[in-house]
């Protein structure tokens, strides 16, 4: 099915659709700028909070099992549908932080090359285990 539009020429489409383009563009860059200065905000209140969620298990719908600290203590609380209850407390060398478990990984161009590295180990003992 073609649409004539009355008194518009090629040129006046190709306008229309460079300045929509242009629009397209200014709205994702704003989105992009108000979202990373969001999450800065975020961050920095985070960072300087007393309060720090570590690590959170989702035990059933809506029921979770989440390790915070607070200060320098560390507690183990149960998070259901209409309560939150204190488990237990734990000692600080109880807990593994997550720093401690995964390496951490600053960029992706680091994520990239721990995933090729892992990779060809992977083909490398695949190679080695398969007899031919």
């Amino acid at each position: 099915m073609i649409i004539l539009t009355a008194g518009m020429s090629d040129r006046d489409n190709l306008l229309q659709l460079i300045g929509v383009s242009i629009l397209f563009i200014f709205i994702l860059a704003v989105t992009y700028y108000t979202t990373k200065f969001v999450g800065g905000v975020k961050l920095r209140i985070s960072k300087n909070s007393n309060f720090k969620i570590l690590e959170t298990y989702k035990i059933a719908s809506n029921k979770y099992l989440q390790l915070i600290q607070i200060g320098t203590r560390y507690f183990v609380i149960s998070i259901g549908k209409d309560d939150v209850r204190i488990l237990t407390e734990l000692n600080e060398n109880e807990v593994k932080r997550q720093e401690e478990l995964k390496p951490q990984i600053t960029n992706f161009t680091e994520l990239f090359h721990l995933l090729i590295k892992k990779q060809k180990e992977k083909n490398k003992s695949d190679h080695e285990n398969d007899p031919q």
